[in-house]
């Protein structure tokens, strides 16, 4: 490459020539950032001047495409401008055809999805796709609203679905981390949607690109299944629901006291029990009372769970009374202020650490979910099967030979199983 005195200047990178003609200081703009492009203007220039030796013959047309400033000098240097403009389109046209065939030998061009302008789907367009041709759950829409919408604004710039890649996947992590504090299962639960949103843009067609947050997960299935929530033990049992903390909720709050009873009793998670409506109460042919779960994400969590006639005392059956008559069919005042069911049991979970703070319970992670955790593993110590457990709490069975060749259990069978441990528990409270 040629020896030129050509320097790149200022914050835009352009390049210019500087020199010296007929010992007179000669400066010019060359129009480009590019280097190789600089260097080729600059010596046509540089040929250009070294036809005089006088600097006053030059013409000094001016051209300025960016700002679109096309000036001259008289008729002569307007001809002399538009053959410049000639040239300049020229050299524009070759330059273009030199970067289509900057392709090495052998090798084979390929389309990796992106276009060549920003067009095609936004994510937030995606969601609403996705939304349109798949049933989602009203708590599960939220969850990927929020999401879509964290990730946009933290990538910028339309977050287009063929523009994302994997790295900006891990700096959203890492974003979510140092700035917004999340644990690891909330990052995974995060990316988790994202993923499904991708998945979804592949299989539509929406993309050629690989799944940005195809093997992101931080947590593997074993520290998921270790480092969720504690189990409660029988004496932490004892001391919560034998508490005259507890007892006086049943006049002071008693929706706090009847869904702490249930989720103990029933194993339901948490806004399974605060989203109950009335008529979810029912009784068999045989006269033993249980719940129906009608909506849960999975078909298995959609169960009849049988409960111990001792629940239904007078004061029990009033409250679902009024309470449903109250809030138009819902048994608990969590539910009526939600009309999708997100964030009902929210209420009840900081109750509930209040009341395992007032009793000084403070080991590892007891949160409400630990009470379904705690009947799980109290029903297996007292020796109820697999398959009659799974059914009880909404578990798909994984084995092959029981979900395909077993019929359920009825209410009345379950009831069976597990109606005298529940009439236990139950004593604890009074």
């Amino acid at each position: 490459m040629l020896n030129l005195p050509v320097y790149r200047r200022g914050s835009s990178g352009t390049f210019y020539l500087h020199t010296r003609v007929a010992g007179c200081q000669f400066k010019r703009s060359l129009g480009t950032a590019d280097k190789p492009t600089a260097i080729i203007r600059a010596s046509r220039l540089l040929e250009a001047l070294k036809m005089t030796d006088d600097l006053s013959k030059i013409r000094k047309y001016q051209i300025d495409l960016g700002k679109g400033i096309l000036q001259a000098d008289g008729p002569d240097d307007h001809q002399r401008l538009l053959e410049a403009l000639q040239a300049l389109s020229k050299v524009r046209d070759s330059e273009a055809l030199a970067d289509t065939l900057q392709v090495p030998k052998r090798a084979v061009s390929k389309s990796v999805g992106y276009p060549a302008t920003r067009s095609g789907l936004k994510l937030t367009e995606l969601l609403d796709k996705y939304l349109l041709l798949k049933q989602v759950k009203p708590a599960t829409v939220t969850a990927l609203k929020n999401t879509v919408k964290e990730f946009s604004a933290f990538i910028g710039n339309g977050c287009y679905v063929n523009d994302t890649m994997k790295s900006d996947m891990t700096r959203y992590q890492e974003f979510l981390a140092s700035e917004k504090g999340n644990v690891p299962r909330t990052i995974d639960g995060k990316i988790g949607y994202l993923k499904t949103l991708f998945n979804f843009a592949i299989k539509q067609g929406y993309t050629k690109n690989e799944n940005p947050a195809e093997g992101l997960a931080l947590l593997t299935k074993q520290q998921k299944l270790t480092g969720g929530y504690a189990i409660f033990e029988d004496q932490e049992i004892q001391r919560i629901f034998s508490s005259q903390y507890f007892k006086d909720q049943r006049v002071k709050d008693p929706d706090y006291y009847y869904c702490l009873l249930l989720g103990l009793i029933s194993g339901c998670r948490v806004n399974e029990i605060t989203s109950l409506q009335a008529d979810q109460f029912q009784k068999t042919a045989q006269g033993n009372y249980y719940l129906i779960i009608r909506d849960s994400k999975t078909h298995a969590g959609k169960r009849e769970v049988p409960l111990p006639a001792g629940l239904f005392s007078d004061d029990f059956k009033g409250f679902l009374i009024e309470n449903s008559k109250k809030h138009k069919g819902q048994v608990f005042k969590y539910g009526a202020k939600s009309r999708t069911g997100k964030g009902a049991g929210n209420a009840v979970g900081k109750k509930f650490a209040r009341h395992l703070e007032e009793l000084k319970i403070n080991r590892g992670k007891l949160v409400f979910h630990s009470l379904r955790k705690y009947l799980n593993d109290h029903f297996l110590k007292l020796g109820v099967e697999y398959e009659p457990r799974c059914q009880f709490f909404g578990h798909s069975v994984e084995s092959v030979n029981v979900a395909t060749y077993s019929n359920k259990f009825s209410v009345d069978n379950l009831f069976v199983l597990t109606g005298k441990i529940q009439s236990d528990l139950l004593d604890i409270s009074k």
